[in-house]
């Protein structure tokens, strides 16, 4: 490829190819459109066995959505896929995994509420385990990519590039056939990236097919043998790499010819004063980090990757507390100057970068809405205006200002974050890997735009794994070691061979950060405080501590009368507090669990009396279950086909089966059998039979949710039903099965109240929604999803009628006890999401 032939709107070198060895993949005319944006249009590629395919193309090209298709996670508007010969005709992630084909995607498909173990069992078929200890099976993956977290870690207190690594064990853990590796080094160390690209020379050498899509001109080079370019969702050519230039790439990755990747560097015509200092800062992770900088001039902070880097960044942007000086413009800033003026462009743009559920014009415009105000209120039209020209400048591709940031490609996700830095006129503006999945030409643009920045006398501050980078933006470098700055660069000693041996040589200790002292000190005490079990020990010191108060002053708080009446109502509104608990682990809410127990109490009055005959009370049994699953099939129904909102869905039959229970019974009526209800109350000694059987089933539930697939797909909806369903797992049917579950044991617990009250009464249960959600809560399942335990629930249930029972013998009075339970509820989701609001923080410093 060679002359002008690269500026033709179409280069096809692929036909002139003489091509040897299996056809793996054969994708064949796909077009793919979002709302009648073309993202794909008539895109053709063809990937030979024991080869590595490179895609390039530019941020919005098309290269994920072509993935995205060839692993089934998006279906395609034409065209034809053919793998390994066979033509299919319609293919989805379960699919693509079964005929061999493995993706570690750009953003990980990982499930942060679950273990690394329980991570690995989800997305791993069984056969990958067999015939040796899953816990050795599970090492093993992780060792082969240098991964050394324990299996026990929750994934969400994982570093990025750990997660990454996760990821990328899982795909060889399939030994593919073909595997998509989507920006596979962007979060990675040198290290970590030698070791990935030796385990995929190795892998195809064995036969396996890769398809590699990057940013990384270089990468190209030392992995692949062909490359295909992509632009404006159509492919612009392929090429054997030894048959192309890097110009030569460039020209067709962007439709014209980069004159130069970086801006002409700061050169001062005479000394000034530094308008950035730092006198010896420390923090978390880093410490005695002093430099100074004058206009114009862009500080790098360099280093292997965990070596205080982002640490500093964070603090710098207010993000972490510090003790010692930074100043700019002679103005010294603390970490509440820094944390409200200063722009942090974090290297994680998904967890803190973006709100994903929030528009790109919103996302863009947050940090700067002091600007756009008219008076009291915004100014919408400056807004628009202000936020599409800063989107415009960075070459954004979104479908329109409105659209959701989510839908944007990952890399224009990151210029919309860059967007709202520019946007509000920092003081100081902190970018931690700014060109993190970002293509070639939109590099260029915006090292131009942070030279600018500069020039302006805004002091930048870059951090990034790519020491060629710094070379080309940087005046300056801080070459970071194990907390320690050990070498501090300028001028023409801003190379990347000084960079890297700088970093490699050094020999400085290790400064004890937050999470060396975390590993040093009791790690299994560590996991254990941070487990799913940690709010039932404490309820459980709880539930001793109350009983310990009251018992002595009251000898009838532990009688044999008491005791069996509170583990009966604990029972109860335990049964239907475990039904909440399977809906609150999918990220969802069941409001109708409390009019679902009285309604179905009504249907027994009809069927289980005194003087009915057996098969009338199976009858009755029957249509309770009926009932109770038709409910759950509507819930889930409404949620997944209807678009519902949980609380909307559930609301709608909170509604519904209350009016229903009144039409059946307009007043309390229809006594229940005294021979079931003495059954329902059998007891051995204080104990309710139909306790002990509720401590066995929530037991078997804990076993289900932690060690077998219904369980971990469950969590793994709820923890992040994106990453869920490009695992393979169906969403819909997990969440219909969950509502019919939850309905299922909203059954079990009108049993319970057909034992307790005897007849049935239609204004009976509507209070028990509220008492069920205060019991999952109280035993810490998450509001948010996909965390929670069955056991929790039942010391939650335990506990929540102790102390109901406890405003008894205080002499509190009825009334009290809604206070009780609100209060009960709020204290407890405050607590524990404040808990796991703390660690995800702690995360990001580690």
């Amino acid at each position: 490829m060679q002359g002008t032939a690269v500026t033709q709107e179409y280069v096809d070198v692929q036909s002139h190819l003489e091509e040897v060895g299996d056809l793996t993949l054969e994708m064949a005319h796909i077009s793919k459109r979002y709302d009648g944006v073309a993202a794909l249009t008539d895109v053709s590629i063809r990937v030979l066995g024991g080869e590595v395919h490179a895609i390039l193309g530019e941020n919005g090209a098309g290269k994920s959505t072509l993935v995205n298709i060839a692993t089934g996670t998006t279906h395609p508007d034409e065209g034809t896929i053919t793998v390994l010969g066979t033509e299919l005709t319609s293919l989805n992630p379960k699919t693509a995994a079964s005929l061999g084909i493995a993706i570690v995607h750009q953003h990980p498909a990982v499930l942060p509420d679950l273990t690394v173990l329980e991570n690995l069992q989800v997305a791993l078929p069984r056969s990958v385990f067999a015939g040796a200890p899953e816990k050795k099976v599970a090492r093993a993956l992780l060792d082969g990519v240098g991964l050394q977290v324990h299996l026990s870690d929750r994934v969400e207190s994982l570093t990025l590039a750990e997660k990454h690594l996760l990821e990328i064990a899982k795909a060889f853990a399939f030994e593919p056939k073909l595997l998509i590796l989507d920006e596979p080094t962007a979060p990675l160390g040198g290290d970590a990236v030698d070791l990935l690209f030796r385990r995929v020379r190795d892998a195809v050498a064995e036969g396996t097919s890769v398809i590699y899509i990057t940013h990384r001109l270089a990468e190209v080079r030392e992995l692949a043998d062909r490359v295909t370019v992509l632009r404006d969702g159509r492919v612009r050519g392929t090429s054997q790499v030894a048959d192309i230039s890097d110009p030569e790439l460039l020209a067709l990755i962007v439709g014209r010819t980069l004159d130069s990747t970086f801006p002409d560097k700061h050169v001062a015509q005479e000394p000034g004063e530094p308008n950035f200092v730092l006198d010896d800062l420390s923090g978390p992770g880093f410490v005695s980090v002093s430099m100074s900088a004058t206009r114009g001039e862009i500080i790098g902070v360099a280093g292997v990757v965990g070596n205080g880097q982002t640490e500093l960044l964070r603090a710098l942007a207010g993000q972490e507390s510090f003790t010692g000086t930074v100043k700019v413009e002679g103005t010294k800033l603390s970490a509440r100057d820094l944390l409200r003026r200063s722009a942090y462009m974090p290297s994680d743009r998904h967890s803190e970068g973006l709100m994903m559920s929030l528009s790109v014009r919103e996302n863009s415009a947050l940090s700067a809405l002091t600007k756009f105000k008219s008076g009291p209120f915004l100014n919408r039209g400056r807004e628009v205006e202000s936020v599409r020209g800063s989107l415009r400048s960075l070459s954004v591709k979104a479908p329109s200002l409105d659209a959701s940031v989510s839908a944007l490609s990952g890399g224009n996700q990151q210029k919309v974050v860059i967007s709202r830095a520019l946007l509000s006129d920092p003081p100081l503006l902190v970018a931690d890997e700014p060109t993190q999945g970002v293509d070639v030409g939109a590099r260029a643009e915006i090292y131009g735009i942070l030279r600018e920045a500069s020039a302006r006398g805004v002091p930048v501050i870059v951090s990034s794994s790519d020491a060629k980078e710094l070379e080309g933006l940087c005046d300056q470098v801080l070459v970071m070691s194990r907390g320690h700055v050990v070498e501090t660069l300028k001028g023409a000693d801003v190379t990347e061979e000084r960079i890297i041996s700088a970093a490699v040589t050094s020999t400085a200790e290790a400064v004890s950060v937050a999470a060396a002292q975390r590993e040093a000190s009791a790690p299994a005490l560590r996991r254990f405080i941070q487990g799913d079990y940690t709010p039932t020990v404490l309820l459980l010191v709880v539930m001793v501590g109350l009983a310990a108060y009251i018992a002595p002053g009251n000898e009838r708080y532990l009688s044999s009368f008491n005791i069996t009446n509170l583990l009966t109502a604990a029972t109860a509104i335990g049964l239907i507090a475990m039904g909440q608990n399977i809906a609150l682990l999918t990220g969802g809410i069941d409001l109708s669990v409390g009019p679902l127990a009285g309604f179905l109490v009504v249907i027994s009055s009809f069927y289980v009396n005194d003087g009915k005959s057996p098969w009338e009370l199976v009858v009755g049994l029957v249509l309770m279950i009926a009932a109770a699953t038709v409910v759950g099939l509507i819930n889930g129904s409404l949620i997944r086909f209807g678009k519902f909102t949980p609380i909307a869905a559930t609301l709608t039959l909170y509604i519904a089966l209350g009016g229903m229970a009144f039409l059946l019974r307009s007043t309390q009526g229809g006594y229940i059998s005294l021979s079931f209800q003495n059954a329902v109350n059998y007891t051995f000694g204080p104990i309710p039979a139909a306790f002990m059987a509720f401590v066995a089933l929530a037991l078997v539930m804990e076993f289900l949710l932690r060690r077998r697939p219904w369980g971990w797909q469950l969590r793994a909806v709820g923890s992040n039903e994106d990453s869920a369903r490009r695992l393979g797992i169906s969403i819909n049917r997990t969440i219909l099965l969950a509502y019919v579950g939850s309905s299922l044991f909203v059954f079990l617990g009108a049993l319970m109240f057909m034992g307790q009250y005897g007849i049935g009464d239609p204004s009976q249960g509507s209070a028990f929604t509220l008492t069920s959600v205060t019991a999952v809560v109280l035993g810490g399942t998450s509001l948010l999803g996909g965390r929670g335990t069955f056991v929790g629930t039942l010391v939650g249930a335990v506990l929540l009628q102790q102390l109901l029972n406890a405003t008894t013998f205080l002499g509190l009075g009825s009334t009290s006890q809604y206070y009780f339970q609100g209060v009960l509820i709020l204290v407890a989701a405050v607590v524990y999401t404040l808990a796991r609001s703390r660690r995800q923080k702690r995360t990001l410093v580690t």
